[in-house]
């Protein structure tokens, strides 16, 4: 331990420590319960920059498993005891920073309903986004006859858990299989309003539509980006995160270019051939103009030849996830990119994208240091230590 650090020792609980989960910005939460399934209560601990817990909280799922949902920025998570809905509802566990959580079952159905005769029970779930103010989903549905797809969002407050939900967009077949229009796609938020982008092609220009809807999903906006100059590779999209389109995986969607909206500002990340080697790309739109930023070079994996590409927003830069290799492009031209084999550990600890030492330990990088944690300690009757070292 170094002269800056200091040890955080948190007391055992009635079950041992068995997971361990990053809320970026806030600490860890450390989880214990029942072993035997006896008691489905889940306990929480959120261990942060104070020498011992900050909080202490529980909840009931309805079953043995339950999923994460977390964004960057966002001052709620959720615990969702079923991504996709049964009976046009889902069930949730809405915890906020101070601690507080709130659990109850929403119904989406009705709301997709005021939007004409649409049955959320035919429509494929594509992605659950928790933003600054609602818990979105997005859903798809394919219309066979009329060979065209329509996307949907559906928003539930966090305030009161009223739900509304919106038509995004609808794209043909045909124009999917030409190549130039894409499928609408969460992409950010920044306050109340929460961003949607498909790829599209207007008076001869490659780019995207973009809408943003607060989160009543009311359209305040609508507008037409203007793509790079340059000419990206197409990737299968897949996702990255504590976000439904990484839990669910079933995205198998073409893109070139992924368009990021976070803090007002537009990124886009892409991936092109240089020689023998590819490179990832993070630009930024500037006064009408994309703008290099941050760019890192890598060989392909040998034998593949299709590459899987997600995006991870934080504040720092862009985590991309590319094939099973995890590279971070921040937004800060003087600091290095860096390149990590892909975990499935990064989905639930985004701070391994930014710090560099300590790889094999999970870490969580605060305003004012970092939390570093032992995983073999997990599991085991007794006290658990952080490693708690200061700017």
């Amino acid at each position: 331990m170094n002269s800056f650090a200091q040890q955080i020792e948190i007391p055992a609980e009635q079950y041992p420590f068995y997971s361990i989960l990053e809320w970026k910005g806030m600490g860890a939460i450390l989880f214990n319960r029942d072993p035997a399934g006896n008691m489905k209560k889940v306990n929480m601990t959120l261990v942060g920059n104070k020498p011992t817990n900050i909080w202490q909280q529980s909840f009931n799922p309805n079953g043995k498993d339950y999923h994460f949902i977390s964004s960057e920025n966002s001052r709620y998570v959720y615990f969702l005891d079923n991504l996709v809905p049964e009976e046009g509802k889902i069930s949730l566990h809405q915890l906020n920073s101070a601690g507080n959580i709130k659990s109850t079952s929403v119904s989406l159905s009705s709301a997709i309903k005021k939007l004409g005769a649409f049955d959320l029970a035919e429509m494929q779930l594509m992605d659950i986004i928790t933003t600054d103010k609602a818990l979105v989903n997005v859903f798809r549905y394919h219309d066979t006859k009329a060979k065209k797809y329509i996307e949907f969002a559906t928003f539930i407050t966090h305030h009161n858990m009223l739900v509304y939900a919106a038509i995004l967009g609808e794209v043909t077949d045909l124009n999917i299989k030409e190549g130039n229009f894409g499928q609408w796609k969460y992409i950010g938020f920044t306050d109340d309003q929460i961003y949607f982008a498909a790829r599209d092609f207007q008076n001869k220009k490659k780019g995207w539509t973009v809408q943003n809807l607060t989160s009543k999903g009311v359209l305040t906006n609508s507008q037409f980006i203007n793509g790079p100059s340059e000419n990206f590779e197409f990737v299968e999209q897949v996702g990255v995160g504590a976000n439904g389109k990484a839990i669910l995986n079933n995205s198998t969607d073409s893109e070139t270019a992924t368009l990021i909206h976070h803090k007002n500002q537009f990124y886009m990340t892409g991936i092109m051939t240089e020689g023998t080697s590819k490179t990832v790309k993070l630009k930024q739109l500037a006064e009408g103009k994309w703008v290099d930023l941050t760019n890192f070079k890598f060989t392909p994996d040998k034998g593949k030849t299709s590459l899987q590409f997600g995006n991870y927003t934080l504040n720092e830069g862009i985590g991309c996830k590319i094939n099973n290799v995890m590279i971070f492009l921040p937004y800060d031209a003087t600091k290095k990119s860096s390149q990590n084999v892909f975990s499935a550990r990064f989905n639930s600890n985004p701070s391994r994208f930014i710090v560099e030492d300590k790889k094999e330990l999970f870490t969580v990088s605060l305003v004012d240091g970092t939390l570093y944690f032992d995983l073999s300690q997990l599991n085991k009757s007794g006290n658990v230590k952080f490693e708690s070292i200061k700017k």
